[in-house]
């Protein structure tokens, strides 16, 4: 027969295994929150290496 103080034990070992996967939870959203402006970052420096080859173009353009 299962006692009163097992099951306590257990319930206190889920609401620990609860507290550490909510942890997780956030640590993963500010990873993601991270990443997404990195890539943000990124897709400026694209679209600034875009613009410089534009610029090259014309100038070239112009020169020849």
């Amino acid at each position: 027969m299962i006692s009163k103080e097992v099951i306590v034990e257990r319930k206190q070992i889920i609401g620990n295994d609860i507290d550490k996967l909510e942890k997780t939870i956030a640590e993963v959203g500010k990873q993601q929150e991270q990443m997404q402006a990195n890539m943000f970052a990124l897709r400026g420096a694209l679209q600034q290496c875009d613009l410089f080859l534009e610029d090259l173009e014309k100038e070239n353009e112009e020169d020849g």
